[in-house]
Protein backbone atom coordinates (compact mmCIF):
# COMPACT_ATOMS: atom_id res chain seq x y z
CA UNK A 1 0.00 0.00 0.00
CA UNK A 2 1.03 3.37 -0.79
CA UNK A 3 1.97 5.25 2.40
CA UNK A 4 0.33 8.45 1.13
CA UNK A 5 -3.55 6.54 0.97
CA UNK A 6 -3.55 6.40 4.55
CA UNK A 7 -3.23 9.17 6.71
CA UNK A 8 -3.97 8.80 10.92
CA UNK A 9 -3.99 11.40 13.28
CA UNK A 10 -3.81 9.90 17.07
CA UNK A 11 -5.42 11.92 19.73
CA UNK A 12 -5.84 11.61 23.52
CA UNK A 13 -2.38 9.85 24.06
CA UNK A 14 1.85 9.96 24.08
CA UNK A 15 2.55 7.02 21.59
CA UNK A 16 6.25 7.76 22.76
CA UNK A 17 6.16 7.16 26.84
CA UNK A 18 5.68 3.86 28.70
CA UNK A 19 2.52 4.30 30.30
CA UNK A 20 -0.12 1.01 29.46
CA UNK A 21 -2.36 3.46 26.92
CA UNK A 22 0.72 4.55 25.32
CA UNK A 23 1.88 0.73 24.82
CA UNK A 24 -1.33 -0.06 23.57
CA UNK A 25 -1.43 2.69 20.66
CA UNK A 26 2.20 1.93 19.97
CA UNK A 27 2.17 -1.51 19.49
CA UNK A 28 -0.83 -1.35 17.02
CA UNK A 29 0.31 1.80 14.68
CA UNK A 30 4.30 1.05 15.11
CA UNK A 31 4.21 -2.17 12.73
CA UNK A 32 1.94 -0.70 10.26
CA UNK A 33 4.42 2.73 10.40
CA UNK A 34 7.31 0.42 10.16
CA UNK A 35 6.34 -1.22 7.12
CA UNK A 36 5.17 1.67 5.35
CA UNK A 37 1.22 0.77 5.49
CA UNK A 38 0.24 3.98 6.82
CA UNK A 39 1.40 7.21 8.19
CA UNK A 40 1.21 8.58 11.18
CA UNK A 41 0.62 11.53 13.56
CA UNK A 42 0.42 12.09 17.04
CA UNK A 43 -1.38 15.51 18.81
CA UNK A 44 -0.52 15.17 22.67
CA UNK A 45 -2.16 17.12 25.37
CA UNK A 46 0.88 18.48 27.58
CA UNK A 47 -0.93 16.38 30.88
CA UNK A 48 -0.53 12.46 29.07
CA UNK A 49 3.51 12.61 27.94
CA UNK A 50 5.35 11.36 30.80
CA UNK A 51 8.63 11.90 28.71
CA UNK A 52 10.66 14.42 27.77
CA UNK A 53 10.56 14.60 23.92
CA UNK A 54 10.28 18.58 22.84
CA UNK A 55 7.37 20.61 21.96
CA UNK A 56 7.25 19.26 18.45
CA UNK A 57 9.51 16.92 15.76
CA UNK A 58 9.13 13.63 14.52
CA UNK A 59 10.35 9.89 16.33
CA UNK A 60 10.01 6.63 14.99
CA UNK A 61 8.98 8.25 11.48
CA UNK A 62 5.96 9.54 13.51
CA UNK A 63 5.35 13.04 13.79
CA UNK A 64 3.96 15.02 16.90
CA UNK A 65 2.62 18.09 18.58
CA UNK A 66 2.04 18.85 22.13
CA UNK A 67 -0.23 21.25 23.14
CA UNK A 68 -1.44 22.48 26.69
CA UNK A 69 -3.48 24.75 28.46
CA UNK A 70 -3.59 26.14 32.22
CA UNK A 71 -6.96 25.57 34.66
CA UNK A 72 -5.33 28.96 36.29
CA UNK A 73 -5.19 30.93 32.79
CA UNK A 74 -8.57 30.44 30.85
CA UNK A 75 -7.18 32.35 27.78
CA UNK A 76 -4.64 29.54 27.71
CA UNK A 77 -7.60 27.21 26.34
CA UNK A 78 -7.60 29.46 23.08
CA UNK A 79 -3.65 29.03 22.61
CA UNK A 80 -4.41 25.22 23.08
CA UNK A 81 -7.22 25.04 20.20
CA UNK A 82 -5.37 27.46 17.49
CA UNK A 83 -1.81 24.74 18.30
CA UNK A 84 -4.01 21.60 17.97
CA UNK A 85 -5.93 22.40 14.90
CA UNK A 86 -3.38 24.28 12.83
CA UNK A 87 -1.45 21.10 13.49
CA UNK A 88 -4.29 18.51 12.29
CA UNK A 89 -4.29 21.08 9.25
CA UNK A 90 -1.08 21.08 8.86
CA UNK A 91 -0.69 16.81 8.76
CA UNK A 92 -3.34 16.62 6.80
CA UNK A 93 -2.57 14.84 3.68
CA UNK A 94 -4.29 15.71 -0.03
CA UNK A 95 -5.84 12.95 -2.00
CA UNK A 96 -4.99 10.52 1.03
CA UNK A 97 -7.62 8.92 3.47
CA UNK A 98 -7.07 11.25 6.65
CA UNK A 99 -8.81 9.53 10.02
CA UNK A 100 -8.23 10.73 13.43
CA UNK A 101 -7.87 7.98 16.06
CA UNK A 102 -9.30 9.14 19.11
CA UNK A 103 -7.84 6.82 22.20
CA UNK A 104 -10.83 6.67 24.88
CA UNK A 105 -14.04 8.91 24.61
CA UNK A 106 -15.11 12.41 23.24
CA UNK A 107 -14.85 14.85 25.82
CA UNK A 108 -14.37 18.99 26.61
CA UNK A 109 -10.82 18.38 25.89
CA UNK A 110 -10.71 16.95 22.33
CA UNK A 111 -14.46 17.99 21.10
CA UNK A 112 -12.94 20.94 19.26
CA UNK A 113 -10.15 19.51 17.75
CA UNK A 114 -12.68 16.33 16.72
CA UNK A 115 -14.91 19.08 15.00
CA UNK A 116 -12.22 21.21 13.40
CA UNK A 117 -10.72 17.33 11.71
CA UNK A 118 -14.25 16.22 10.79
CA UNK A 119 -14.54 19.89 8.61
CA UNK A 120 -10.77 19.21 7.22
CA UNK A 121 -12.40 15.81 6.01
CA UNK A 122 -10.95 13.54 8.89
CA UNK A 123 -12.96 10.41 9.76
CA UNK A 124 -13.42 9.44 12.75
CA UNK A 125 -12.82 6.30 15.09
CA UNK A 126 -12.99 6.03 19.20
CA UNK A 127 -10.74 3.68 21.08
CA UNK A 128 -12.90 3.00 24.03
CA UNK A 129 -10.73 0.91 27.00
CA UNK A 130 -12.40 2.10 30.08
CA UNK A 131 -15.78 2.81 31.29
CA UNK A 132 -15.86 5.70 32.32
CA UNK A 133 -18.84 5.93 34.10
CA UNK A 134 -16.72 3.79 36.83
CA UNK A 135 -14.05 6.36 37.18
CA UNK A 136 -12.67 5.98 40.42
CA UNK A 137 -10.74 9.61 40.81
CA UNK A 138 -13.25 12.49 40.79
CA UNK A 139 -12.42 15.96 41.83
CA UNK A 140 -14.86 18.64 40.04
CA UNK A 141 -12.87 18.89 37.03
CA UNK A 142 -12.82 15.31 36.54
CA UNK A 143 -16.43 15.42 37.27
CA UNK A 144 -17.38 17.85 34.56
CA UNK A 145 -15.20 16.16 32.41
CA UNK A 146 -17.06 12.75 33.20
CA UNK A 147 -20.46 14.02 32.67
CA UNK A 148 -19.50 15.80 29.77
CA UNK A 149 -18.21 12.97 28.01
CA UNK A 150 -20.67 10.30 28.74
CA UNK A 151 -23.15 13.38 26.53
CA UNK A 152 -20.65 13.69 24.10
CA UNK A 153 -20.63 9.48 23.46
CA UNK A 154 -24.14 9.29 23.28
CA UNK A 155 -24.01 11.83 20.60
CA UNK A 156 -20.98 10.21 18.94
CA UNK A 157 -22.54 8.35 16.47
CA UNK A 158 -23.59 11.05 14.36
CA UNK A 159 -19.90 12.40 13.90
CA UNK A 160 -17.54 8.82 13.98
CA UNK A 161 -17.51 5.81 11.11
CA UNK A 162 -16.32 3.37 13.94
CA UNK A 163 -16.03 2.15 17.60
CA UNK A 164 -13.05 -0.14 18.83
CA UNK A 165 -13.41 -1.71 22.54
CA UNK A 166 -10.65 -3.60 24.19
CA UNK A 167 -13.23 -6.10 26.56
CA UNK A 168 -16.50 -7.56 25.82
CA UNK A 169 -18.19 -5.15 27.79
CA UNK A 170 -17.11 -1.93 26.51
CA UNK A 171 -18.27 -3.57 22.95
CA UNK A 172 -21.52 -4.04 24.01
CA UNK A 173 -21.61 -0.74 25.61
CA UNK A 174 -20.35 0.74 22.10
CA UNK A 175 -22.89 -1.42 20.34
CA UNK A 176 -26.14 -0.25 22.27
CA UNK A 177 -24.53 3.62 21.92
CA UNK A 178 -24.11 3.06 17.84
CA UNK A 179 -27.66 1.62 17.63
CA UNK A 180 -26.57 -0.15 14.40
CA UNK A 181 -25.49 2.75 12.83
CA UNK A 182 -22.02 2.41 13.03
CA UNK A 183 -19.67 -0.73 12.92
CA UNK A 184 -18.18 -1.71 16.54
CA UNK A 185 -14.76 -3.97 16.59
CA UNK A 186 -13.66 -5.68 19.60
CA UNK A 187 -9.45 -5.37 19.51
CA UNK A 188 -8.48 -6.77 22.90
CA UNK A 189 -4.66 -5.94 24.46
CA UNK A 190 -1.65 -5.78 22.54
CA UNK A 191 1.92 -7.04 23.44
CA UNK A 192 5.30 -6.26 21.16
CA UNK A 193 6.78 -10.41 21.46
CA UNK A 194 10.15 -8.97 20.29
CA UNK A 195 10.47 -7.37 24.01
CA UNK A 196 10.61 -10.66 25.47
CA UNK A 197 14.19 -12.17 24.03
CA UNK A 198 15.08 -13.61 27.71
CA UNK A 199 11.52 -16.25 27.36
CA UNK A 200 12.55 -19.67 28.21
CA UNK A 201 15.27 -19.05 31.12
CA UNK A 202 14.84 -22.19 33.07
CA UNK A 203 13.60 -21.00 36.63
CA UNK A 204 15.06 -22.92 39.66
CA UNK A 205 13.24 -21.77 42.39
CA UNK A 206 16.35 -20.19 43.80
CA UNK A 207 15.65 -16.13 44.84
CA UNK A 208 12.21 -15.80 42.93
CA UNK A 209 11.14 -12.24 41.92
CA UNK A 210 7.27 -11.79 41.91
CA UNK A 211 6.39 -8.67 39.48
CA UNK A 212 3.84 -6.17 39.90
CA UNK A 213 2.91 -3.30 37.31
CA UNK A 214 0.43 -1.10 36.61
CA UNK A 215 -0.88 2.23 38.31
CA UNK A 216 -1.16 1.42 42.08
CA UNK A 217 -4.91 2.01 42.39
CA UNK A 218 -7.45 0.08 44.23
CA UNK A 219 -8.87 -1.68 41.44
CA UNK A 220 -5.44 -3.19 40.84
CA UNK A 221 -6.05 -5.10 44.03
CA UNK A 222 -2.08 -4.15 45.52
CA UNK A 223 -3.41 -3.89 48.67
CA UNK A 224 -4.52 -8.06 48.86
CA UNK A 225 -0.92 -8.26 47.11
CA UNK A 226 0.79 -6.88 49.62
CA UNK A 227 -0.68 -8.92 52.48
CA UNK A 228 -0.09 -12.29 50.69
CA UNK A 229 3.46 -11.63 49.77
CA UNK A 230 4.20 -10.69 53.65
CA UNK A 231 2.88 -13.97 54.66
CA UNK A 232 4.53 -15.93 51.78
CA UNK A 233 7.85 -14.37 52.71
CA UNK A 234 7.74 -15.66 56.28
CA UNK A 235 8.40 -19.01 54.69
CA UNK A 236 10.61 -18.11 51.94
CA UNK A 237 13.43 -15.70 52.60
CA UNK A 238 14.67 -15.25 49.38
CA UNK A 239 11.72 -14.20 47.13
CA UNK A 240 11.32 -10.24 46.49
CA UNK A 241 8.34 -8.65 44.88
CA UNK A 242 8.64 -5.37 42.41
CA UNK A 243 6.45 -3.23 42.21
CA UNK A 244 6.23 -0.22 38.60
CA UNK A 245 4.34 1.79 37.35
CA UNK A 246 2.94 5.44 37.83
CA UNK A 247 -0.84 5.91 39.72
CA UNK A 248 -2.04 9.12 41.31
CA UNK A 249 -0.25 10.46 44.21
CA UNK A 250 -2.74 9.95 46.85
CA UNK A 251 -2.43 5.67 45.75
CA UNK A 252 0.84 5.83 45.29
CA UNK A 253 1.04 7.16 49.55
CA UNK A 254 -1.23 4.60 50.36
CA UNK A 255 0.75 1.90 49.05
CA UNK A 256 4.13 3.39 50.21
CA UNK A 257 2.84 3.16 53.79
CA UNK A 258 1.91 -0.33 53.19
CA UNK A 259 5.12 -1.20 52.53
CA UNK A 260 6.80 0.34 54.92
CA UNK A 261 4.39 -1.24 57.50
CA UNK A 262 5.10 -4.51 56.09
CA UNK A 263 7.37 -7.04 58.07
CA UNK A 264 8.42 -8.02 54.02
CA UNK A 265 9.32 -4.02 53.28
CA UNK A 266 12.78 -5.28 53.00
CA UNK A 267 12.59 -7.59 49.93
CA UNK A 268 9.95 -4.87 48.40
CA UNK A 269 11.08 -3.08 46.07
CA UNK A 270 9.30 0.39 45.11
CA UNK A 271 10.73 0.83 41.30
CA UNK A 272 8.11 3.50 40.63
CA UNK A 273 7.78 4.85 36.94
CA UNK A 274 10.73 3.55 34.62
CA UNK A 275 11.95 3.83 30.73
CA UNK A 276 11.11 1.65 28.31
CA UNK A 277 14.32 -0.44 28.18
CA UNK A 278 14.86 -0.63 31.49
CA UNK A 279 11.03 -1.59 32.61
CA UNK A 280 11.72 -5.07 30.26
CA UNK A 281 15.09 -5.60 31.41
CA UNK A 282 13.37 -5.77 35.00
CA UNK A 283 10.74 -7.90 33.42
CA UNK A 284 12.51 -10.07 31.44
CA UNK A 285 14.16 -10.75 34.99
CA UNK A 286 11.21 -11.54 37.00
CA UNK A 287 9.39 -15.33 37.58
CA UNK A 288 5.92 -14.42 38.52
CA UNK A 289 3.36 -11.88 37.50
CA UNK A 290 0.57 -10.88 39.33
CA UNK A 291 -2.70 -9.28 38.13
CA UNK A 292 -4.75 -9.08 41.06
CA UNK A 293 -7.73 -6.64 40.11
CA UNK A 294 -10.65 -6.34 42.35
CA UNK A 295 -14.06 -7.67 41.63
CA UNK A 296 -15.48 -4.06 40.68
CA UNK A 297 -17.16 -2.29 37.95
CA UNK A 298 -14.25 -0.96 36.82
CA UNK A 299 -12.29 -3.43 36.78
CA UNK A 300 -14.66 -6.00 34.97
CA UNK A 301 -15.57 -3.06 32.42
CA UNK A 302 -11.94 -3.23 30.97
CA UNK A 303 -9.47 -5.25 30.28
CA UNK A 304 -5.89 -5.06 32.22
CA UNK A 305 -2.88 -4.16 29.58
CA UNK A 306 -0.40 -5.34 31.42
CA UNK A 307 -1.66 -9.05 31.27
CA UNK A 308 -0.52 -9.54 27.69
CA UNK A 309 3.37 -8.61 28.36
CA UNK A 310 2.97 -10.99 31.33
CA UNK A 311 1.76 -14.21 29.62
CA UNK A 312 4.14 -13.08 26.70
CA UNK A 313 7.28 -13.57 29.23
CA UNK A 314 6.52 -17.19 29.55
CA UNK A 315 6.76 -17.12 33.42
CA UNK A 316 4.36 -18.02 35.90
CA UNK A 317 1.16 -15.75 35.90
CA UNK A 318 -1.40 -15.31 38.46
CA UNK A 319 -4.64 -13.81 37.45
CA UNK A 320 -7.76 -12.68 38.98
CA UNK A 321 -11.49 -13.94 36.97
CA UNK A 322 -12.62 -10.14 36.38
CA UNK A 323 -13.65 -8.95 32.68
CA UNK A 324 -12.65 -10.79 29.73
CA UNK A 325 -10.11 -12.99 31.88
CA UNK A 326 -11.18 -16.12 31.44
CA UNK A 327 -12.15 -16.08 27.94
CA UNK A 328 -8.62 -16.51 27.83
CA UNK A 329 -6.83 -17.90 30.70
CA UNK A 330 -7.49 -21.48 31.87
CA UNK A 331 -6.73 -22.25 35.84
CA UNK A 332 -3.49 -24.83 35.78
CA UNK A 333 -3.04 -24.95 31.74
CA UNK A 334 -1.35 -21.29 31.15
CA UNK A 335 -1.88 -19.63 34.37
CA UNK A 336 -3.22 -20.04 37.84
CA UNK A 337 -6.40 -17.70 37.92
CA UNK A 338 -7.81 -17.02 41.55
CA UNK A 339 -10.93 -15.03 42.87
CA UNK A 340 -10.73 -11.66 43.29
CA UNK A 341 -10.58 -9.62 46.50
CA UNK A 342 -8.79 -13.18 48.43
CA UNK A 343 -5.14 -12.41 50.03
CA UNK A 344 -5.59 -16.23 50.85
CA UNK A 345 -6.08 -17.52 47.10
CA UNK A 346 -2.76 -15.16 45.92
CA UNK A 347 -1.04 -16.99 49.35
CA UNK A 348 -2.28 -20.15 47.45
CA UNK A 349 -1.02 -19.45 43.86
CA UNK A 350 2.32 -17.68 44.73
CA UNK A 351 2.97 -21.13 47.20
CA UNK A 352 1.85 -23.65 44.23
CA UNK A 353 4.90 -21.28 42.03
CA UNK A 354 7.45 -21.20 45.20
CA UNK A 355 6.98 -25.12 46.16
CA UNK A 356 6.97 -26.15 42.21
CA UNK A 357 9.20 -24.11 40.22
CA UNK A 358 8.66 -26.25 37.48
CA UNK A 359 5.31 -25.25 37.14
CA UNK A 360 6.38 -21.50 36.34
CA UNK A 361 7.87 -23.18 33.38
CA UNK A 362 5.28 -25.29 32.00
CA UNK A 363 2.28 -22.69 32.39
CA UNK A 364 4.62 -20.18 31.13
CA UNK A 365 5.28 -21.81 27.91
CA UNK A 366 1.64 -22.06 27.19
CA UNK A 367 1.33 -18.67 28.71
CA UNK A 368 3.47 -17.56 25.91
CA UNK A 369 1.36 -19.42 23.37
CA UNK A 370 -1.54 -17.29 24.42
CA UNK A 371 -0.07 -14.19 23.96
CA UNK A 372 1.67 -15.23 20.55
CA UNK A 373 -2.12 -16.52 19.44
CA UNK A 374 -4.33 -13.83 20.59
CA UNK A 375 -2.27 -10.43 21.53
CA UNK A 376 0.47 -10.44 18.69
CA UNK A 377 0.98 -6.57 18.15
CA UNK A 378 1.64 -7.35 14.59
CA UNK A 379 -1.24 -9.76 13.80
CA UNK A 380 -3.57 -7.60 15.88
CA UNK A 381 -2.59 -3.88 14.11
CA UNK A 382 -3.74 -5.62 11.11
CA UNK A 383 -7.22 -5.98 12.43
CA UNK A 384 -6.90 -2.31 12.93
CA UNK A 385 -5.56 -1.78 9.90
CA UNK A 386 -8.33 -3.32 7.75
CA UNK A 387 -11.02 -1.13 10.08
CA UNK A 388 -9.47 1.61 8.56
CA UNK A 389 -9.38 0.26 4.90
CA UNK A 390 -12.91 -0.22 5.84
CA UNK A 391 -14.63 3.10 6.57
Amino acid sequence: MNEKKLHIMIMGVSIFDGMAGSTRVRNLFQPLVGKGMLRANNLIYETDNKVSIGKEGRLNDIGFRIVGFRLGNPFSIFSFWIKGNAFLRKSRLAGAKNIIYNYNYPDLKNIVFLMYGRMLGYKIVFDIIEDNRFEAHVGFVNKVRIKTSLVLFKLSRYFTKAYVAISDHLYKRAEENAKGKIPVHLIPITVNLDYFTMNGRPVNGNDLKVFYGGSFAPKDGLAYLLEAFEEVSRKNHSIKLILTGLGHPADVEKIKAKIAASSAKDRILFKGFLATDEYYALLNSCDIFCMTRVNSKFANAGFPFKLGEFLASGKGVIATKVGDVPRYLHNEQNALLIEPDSVADIVKALSAFIDDPGKINVLGAAARKTAEANFDSEKVSRELLSIFNSI
